[in-house]
């Protein structure tokens, strides 16, 4: 009922807010004396309206952006997914019973939400697995469920902070696949959007960490071997979209797995790692060298191409963008789109998930599977 996405929360915050104001000023005279009691009083309940206030903004915003899904999100809390979650002996293909308790949307759209460790990083978080429409629709008329052959597979990256329900919800991503699959703009989809932040706390930037996370395995590999496991798909090469961190990620992880990605997609996203608080300088040194993807394109043969959707007054990515395009250029095709106004945030992106989406669908990403 009270959960951070919750309506009812946000309007719980704002009438306390307001009522603890009105009270405040109505009853201010009965604070009034210079006794150590009243001025205590005064500010606790000034600092109990600015606590509510600031409650209030925060939860608007989230709601807004879908930062955070739960609480425990927020407070870098977990709830020790390990102990729900799928091992890698345990997930299995599709079932009919899968089918059924997944969720279908209004534009005929399946979400599977799954728990899943990984096999080779041990990471356990989210994962959530949506099939278009007409992939749906396979799966949903026979007891035997399977994704068939035409569709193509495109794996999403939220920011930081951020969750993968940002793709579903706020971001629209699901909605705009289904309407342009039902224009015939796109083709079937099968899009892995799993968890980027599974370190409470600390903004992994999607790589391995030595001694923290191995969290580009958990997005390479491991999704990799749990989509073949889960959904039965071959060895078509996927794609990678994200916005913002996940731009980032989109980028470097299809930089450094071109055995598993052909195609990335970089909506705001920088190009080289931003370190939080929790990563110590050397690491960052040693960090900083290894994920440089503009030299790991140098001096290797290439299958990679990217485009990049940027913004000349986003001053949050825009240098690092023009330092990568500088250097890869003419080590990869790179496809510029610019946004002609807004900075940062997701209503300036939202506009352009389409693009994104168009784009993977004409460089024909959905080729035979590798033999």
């Amino acid at each position: 009922m009270f959960g951070i996405l919750s309506f009812t929360t946000e309007v719980t915050l704002w009438l306390g807010t307001v009522i603890a104001l009105l009270l405040t000023i109505f009853f201010w005279h009965k604070f009034s004396a210079r006794k150590f009691r009243t001025i205590f009083a005064r500010v606790s309940v000034l600092v109990l309206i600015q606590a509510l206030a600031f409650s209030a903004v925060g939860i608007t915003i989230n709601r807004a952006g879908d930062f955070y899904d739960t609480w425990g999100d927020l407070f870098g809390s977990k709830n020790n997914l390990a102990s729900i979650a799928l091992s890698p002996e345990s997930v299995s293909a599709i079932t009919a019973q899968d089918v059924s308790k997944a969720t279908r949307t209004s534009g005929g759209s399946l979400i599977f939400k799954k728990v899943i460790t990984g096999a080779n990083s041990l990471v356990s978080d989210y994962v959530y697995v949506v099939t278009s429409p007409a992939i749906s629709n396979k799966l949903l008329s026979t007891s035997t469920p399977s994704i068939g052959t035409d569709y193509q597979v495109t794996e999403l990256f939220p920011g930081y902070p951020g969750v993968p329900e940002t793709w579903i919800g706020v971001l629209q991503g699901v909605a705009t696949l289904e309407k342009m699959e039902a224009s015939g703009q796109v083709p079937p989809t099968i899009a892995i959007i799993p968890a980027i932040n599974v370190v409470p706390g600390l903004d992994t930037e999607c790589l391995n960490i030595p001694g923290t996370s191995e969290v580009e395995t958990w997005l390479t590999t491991d999704m990799k071997t749990f989509a073949t496991k889960f959904l039965g798909i071959d060895n078509r090469p996927w794609s990678t979209f994200g916005y913002s961190t996940g731009g980032w990620c989109a980028a470097e992880l299809s930089v450094r797995h071109q055995d598993q990605y052909n195609l990335a997609v970089s909506l705001a996203g920088y190009f080289s790692p931003t370190f939080s608080a929790g990563v110590n300088k050397r690491e960052r040194k040693v960090l900083t060298a290894e994920y440089d993807i503009a030299n790991s394109l140098a001096g290797t043969k290439n299958n990679l191409r990217m485009l990049i959707i940027y913004s000349k007054r986003d001053k949050f990515s825009i240098a690092s963008m023009n330092d990568f395009v500088a250097k890869a250029g003419a080590l990869i095709p790179i496809k510029l789109v610019e946004i002609p106004n807004g900075g940062h945030n997701i209503k300036v992106w939202k506009p352009f998930v389409g693009t994104g989406f168009q784009w993977i669908a004409d460089q024909k990403v959905s080729t035979p599977p590798t033999p």
